[in-house]
């Protein structure tokens, strides 16, 4: 048994249909060819240059200076994502307006298009531009135009233009750190200098100059006194045992001790007028003295260390706001491209062939049913013939 679908579609008739009109098909398909063949060879040239350069690797986003990249372009009006790297910060710079409207100036490309508005010469820019960054992270910069020379113009134009917005938001920052750095510095210059006079205040009033040193030099004439007067202490007794209390030479002995006990007196506590000398500081206020004198000196010098850092940071602001050198690397210069980007030609003729074809092969086929229709059913084609009035207006088919 034949299968309904075998019956409905016979190829030998689809094919012979194709035969009967082959003239038909093959002239319109030629046509719409040669068509395209002449429309490829007057469409305009358009030529695409590259540039490309890659990421910083100073300036990684972990570290400082690429936190400071980060906030110092968000807070410049560009978008970035919160996890951005140093190429996504290129990118997004270089789909900025502020680097469109300086390529579009530097250039004068607003002359060369021929385009009074900057808007329109901008959204001109922004279609025939592409910024891409590839997987490694290299940053890529793509220019079409119709002049292979302006291309490559514009193409390395957005990378000077990248490169000096780069270097006026670091100069900024430098400018703003070093402002800042400076203005602590003068305030740890006035808590130093506080601070050194309060020590030295305190080691005039309490005669305090080295206490470590002062300390020594009191136990070591503390111990002194101590062996004189044992050694008198014992001529003392030997004088008592061969001569009378009132005998001149004990008398000698017992002033002798009683000013060594006096002196011991002295150098323990102070002087009974509380004068004292940087060279006799009373034992009993060394650990006073010693507690006071060592919060001071720590204060010193806390104090100096801050002054010698600040003072290092300032010096490295101001390197930094005078640095003229360029903030990134170039891996490739765009060079004046020698073969068209596109019109894709061979492309346009091919599609166009194949489109050609099948809408050739449709039409010649459905000529086919509607000659068919009118023989076998009239009322039928009479009835679409009424639906193609009704909708284009036009007159349908004669019956005659």
């Amino acid at each position: 048994m034949i299968d309904d679908n075998y019956r409905n579609f016979n190829l030998w008739k689809v094919l012979l249909v194709i035969a009967r009109r082959k003239l038909f098909i093959i002239s319109f398909v030629m046509i719409c060819t040669i068509g395209a063949v002449l429309a490829a060879l007057l469409l305009p040239k358009w030529y695409q240059a590259r540039a490309s350069i890659l990421p910083s690797q100073h300036e990684q986003m972990g570290g400082i200076s690429g936190s400071f990249n980060q906030f110092a372009v968000t807070s410049a009006g560009f978008e970035l994502p919160l996890m951005a790297t140093p190429s996504d910060v290129y990118a997004t710079m270089l789909k900025s307006e502020t680097i469109g409207r300086a390529v579009i100036n530097d250039l004068n490309l607003n002359e060369y298009l021929d385009i009074k508005l900057f808007h329109e010469c901008y959204l001109y820019l922004q279609d025939q531009t592409k910024i891409s960054v590839t997987k490694a992270g290299v940053v890529e910069i793509y220019f079409e135009d119709k002049n292979p020379e302006m291309s490559a113009r514009v193409a390395n134009n957005y990378v000077t233009q990248l490169d000096r917005l780069n270097r006026e938001v670091k100069v900024g920052k430098a400018k703003s750190d070093r402002e800042f750095i400076f203005q602590r510095l003068t305030e740890a210059q006035t808590k130093l200098d506080d601070a050194r006079t309060t020590l030295m205040n305190f080691q005039l009033t309490n005669k305090a100059v080295d206490l470590e040193k002062q300390k020594d030099l009191s136990l070591t004439a503390a111990s002194e006194l101590k062996t004189r007067l044992a050694i008198r202490l014992v001529d003392l007794d030997v004088k008592k045992g061969l001569y009378s209390k009132s005998h001149s030479a004990v008398r000698q002995l017992e002033l002798e001790v009683n000013e060594i006990k006096n002196q011991m007196k002295e150098l323990e506590v102070g002087s009974a007028d509380g004068e004292s000398s940087f060279l006799d500081l009373p034992l009993s206020k060394i650990p006073e003295l010693s507690i006071s004198y060592s919060r001071l000196k720590a204060n010193v010098t806390l104090c100096e260390n801050v002054f010698i850092l600040l003072t290092e940071l300032h010096e490295e602001a101001r390197i930094k706001e005078q640095k003229d050198t360029p903030t990134i690397s170039i891996l490739e210069t765009a060079w004046p491209p020698e073969i068209k980007h596109r019109p894709q030609r061979s492309l346009i003729v091919l599609a166009t062939f194949f489109c050609s074809l099948m809408l050739a092969l449709f039409i010649a086929l459905f000529a086919d049913y509607l000659e068919n229709l009118r023989r076998i059913s009239p009322d039928d084609f009479e009835l679409m013939d009424q639906a193609r009035r009704e909708i284009t207006g036009k007159s349908g088919y004669s019956d005659s």
